[in-house]
């Protein structure tokens, strides 16, 4: 099966959860939905290295991994985390395995956001501009704070600027056109 190009990172595995093989996931985000939603999910792994004692440092890149599809038989919410049956695995001893591993599901397999919502992946990269019509620079990063979402936006001078992402401030919003315009000068 071919690995998708859009796979979104949605959460790490931890501990096996119960005596059935079910693994138990911390989600990347406080509103896990999409992870709840998706009847198939793409965990990585680091890919063998046969005679190799040599262990990696750091978080490893998205194009060193190795993809492998699960469909997803049962969810559910658990606590702060979501538990999962997936297909093939039926014992926490195989559910120890996947400790570790982060979970991806396709962008495509998101389910369409409410209007005037807008899934965070699909603010990053998209065009800043100001009322007068200036480019800020683009948006590398959204973050919560709590209160309401942070764009990070980055220019041209690698200078961050950070915008409030509520109505008083983001005007309006393409995710189409990859555009945002943002009632906010430079130098705030």
């Amino acid at each position: 099966m071919n690995v998708p190009d859009d796979l979104v990172e949605l959460g790490r595995i931890g501990e096996p959860y119960g005596l059935k093989g079910w693994i138990n996931v911390l989600p990347s985000s406080e509103e896990p939905d999409v992870l709840l939603k998706s009847k198939q999910w793409w965990v990585s792994r680091l890919p063998a290295q046969e005679g190799s004692a040599v262990r990696r440092v750091g978080q490893p890149k998205l194009e060193d991994l190795v993809f492998e599809p699960f469909r997803v038989l049962q969810s559910k919410p658990h606590s702060s985390r979501i538990v999962a049956h997936l297909e093939g695995v039926e014992q926490p001893e195989l559910a120890a395995q996947f400790k570790g591993r982060r979970v991806y599901v396709s962008r495509a397999r998101f389910p369409a956001p409410a209007e005037g919502e807008y899934y965070w992946i699909d603010l990053v990269g998209c065009a800043v501009t100001n009322v007068e019509g200036k480019t800020l620079g683009s948006v590398v990063q959204v973050v919560d704070h709590g209160a309401h979402p942070i764009l990070v936006v980055k220019g041209d001078a690698e200078q961050e600027i950070l915008i409030p992402f509520v109505a008083a401030y983001v005007l309006s919003v393409d995710t189409q056109a990859r555009e945002i315009q943002a009632d906010w000068q430079e130098d705030y």
